[in-house]
């Protein structure tokens, strides 16, 4: 009997023991979320974009007759629009050295016109010629080198830089001997060089905007108006275009970031 009584109480205490038992909280470690990495940007690759600014140009004109010496000058100096098109590629270093290649094509509203022609002598009383510039268009093929601070690229950029100039000389005056209406006109496409910088910003991994500042010298070149129009023999007019031009554009880079890397635990 006693015994029956012992075994009985000690089956009562191991089930009390197994209830409790699974009552209590678990000690296993609760799961963790995935880990996920933020992609890291990156300036390489292509792009292409769009930029619109202010351009300011001069020219010092220097006329010559018959060969004589250069006299004194008249200035065409022409403020406009240019807006345009650009491409290239950018390769960003381990040190956040970026390097790239970049080609632009823009048109211009530059166009200057003086009547104050400087007197040549005996010859051009002064005032008595309308003489206009225009470049009705410009293009650049430049390096690029910058630092990459984050989203943000500062640079500096140079290269071979080309523009159309046209040029026209009209008689306004023919109250001379030498002077007979008339007017000529004279193109040719100019290529000088170009230097500038500014500064890159990445709102999200495929759109940037820039701020940039270049200035251009278009090289020298002289117009030979030899009986231009039946009002000038002899004469000739030296150019020496530069310009100044403040741009800000917008691009599309091709190829995202670096993908994300998902760790799980």
């Amino acid at each position: 009997m006693l015994r029956t009584i012992l075994l009985s109480s000690a089956a009562v205490v191991a089930l009390t023991s197994a209830s409790f038992a699974a009552d209590l909280p678990s000690r296993k470690a609760p799961a963790m979320a995935p880990y996920v990495a933020v992609p890291i940007f990156t300036w390489t690759g292509f792009y292409v974009g769009g930029d619109v600014g202010g351009a300011w140009t001069n020219d010092s004109v220097k006329t010559k007759v018959g060969g004589v010496r250069y006299l004194n000058t008249f200035k065409e100096n022409a403020s406009g629009v240019v807006g345009g098109l650009f491409a290239g590629y950018n390769w960003q270093t381990g040190a956040n050295i970026v390097l790239g290649v970049e080609g632009d094509i823009e048109a211009t509203s530059l166009n200057a016109k003086t009547t104050t022609f400087t007197k040549a002598g005996a010859l051009i009383p002064a005032g008595n010629v309308l003489a206009s510039e225009s470049l009705p268009w410009q293009g650049s093929v430049r390096a690029r080198l910058g630092y990459a601070a984050g989203n943000a690229l500062f640079y500096v950029t140079g290269g071979l830089a080309v523009a159309q100039i046209n040029t026209k000389y009209t008689t306004l005056n023919t109250n001379t001997f030498s002077l007979i209406p008339g007017s000529n006109s004279f193109s040719s496409t100019q290529a000088g060089w170009t230097l500038g910088g500014g500064i890159e910003y990445a709102f999200n991994p495929s759109w940037t905007l820039r701020a940039e500042y270049r200035y251009a010298n278009f090289g020298g070149f002289k117009d030979n108006i030899v009986n231009a129009g039946g009002f000038w023999n002899g004469v000739s007019a030296k150019h020496q275009v530069t310009e100044n031009t403040v741009r800000v554009g917008i691009a599309y880079k091709f190829g995202a970031p670096a993908a994300a890397v998902v760790a799980k635990y």
